[in-house]
C-alpha cells in the first residue's frame, strides 16, 4: 500500500529501472543547486538577498563613521578638559599674589584700558617684561613670562599683556627726548 510513485510506475512497466535512477540523480541535482542558492530543501532561493545584504554592509558602514566622529569628538573634548586643568594648575602654581598692590598698572584689553593694582616691585618687573598679566575665567593673574609659552601651548586664545622687547627699543626715547616726564606725574 505504501509503494512510491516510483515503485508504481516501475510495476506498471511504464519506467524500468535505469529510468528511475536517472530521475532519483536529476532530482538530487535541483535540490543540491537549489540549496547552493542559498535556498533550503524545498524553497526557492531569494532574489532580494543581495540587495539586503548590500543594505546591511551600508548601514554597518555607516555606524562605523558615526562611532569614529563620535570618539574623535570625546577624544577632543578630553584634551580640552586636560589642558584647561593643566592651565589652572600651571595658574595656581606660577600665579603672583597681587593682594598687596596698590600702584596701579594699566594695560589694554579688547580696546580698552584695564587697571590691575600691583606692588612697586611687580610693576618694575611688568615693565622690563619679567611679568606677564594673564586673563583666565574673567580674572587676572600676574604670572612671570617665562610660564606664558607653556600657557600658550595648552590654549592659545588665552590673553596676555606682556611688555616685549619691541615694546622696550629706544626709538621711541629718541623721539621723545627733549619733552622730559615728570616725576610727580601719576597716571
Amino acid at each position: 500500500m505504501s509503494n512510491s510513485l516510483r515503485d508504481q510506475l516501475m510495476k506498471s512497466g511504464l519506467v524500468d529501472e535505469k529510468q528511475a535512477r536517472q530521475a532519483d540523480k536529476e532530482k538530487r541535482a535541483q535540490r543540491k543547486k537549489a540549496k547552493g542558492k542559498g535556498g533550503r530543501k524545498g524553497q526557492p532561493a531569494d532574489p532580494d538577498a543581495a540587495a539586503r545584504q548590500a543594505q546591511v554592509q551600508q548601514a554597518r558602514a555607516e555606524k562605523a563613521e558615526r562611532d569614529r566622529t563620535l570618539n574623535q569628538q570625546r577624544e577632543q573634548q578630553k584634551k580640552e578638559k586636560s589642558a584647561a586643568a593643566q592651565i589652572e594648575d600651571l595658574l595656581r602654581e606660577h600665579a603672583i599674589s597681587t593682594r598687596d598692590g596698590s600702584i596701579p598698572f594699566h594695560f589694554t584689553r579688547d580696546g580698552k584700558v584695564r587697571k590691575l593694582e600691583v606692588t612697586a616691585e611687580q610693576q618694575k618687573r611688568l615693565s622690563r617684561g619679567e611679568l606677564a598679566i594673564v586673563e583666565r575665567k574673567g580674572r587676572f593673574h600676574v604670572v612671570p613670562s617665562d610660564v606664558v609659552p607653556r600657557l600658550h601651548e595648552r590654549d592659545a586664545t588665552l590673553f596676555v599683556a606682556m611688555v616685549t622687547a619691541a615694546d622696550l627699543s629706544s626709538e621711541d626715547d629718541d623721539l621723545y627726548r627733549e619733552f622730559p616726564i615728570p616725576d610727580d606725574l601719576d597716571w
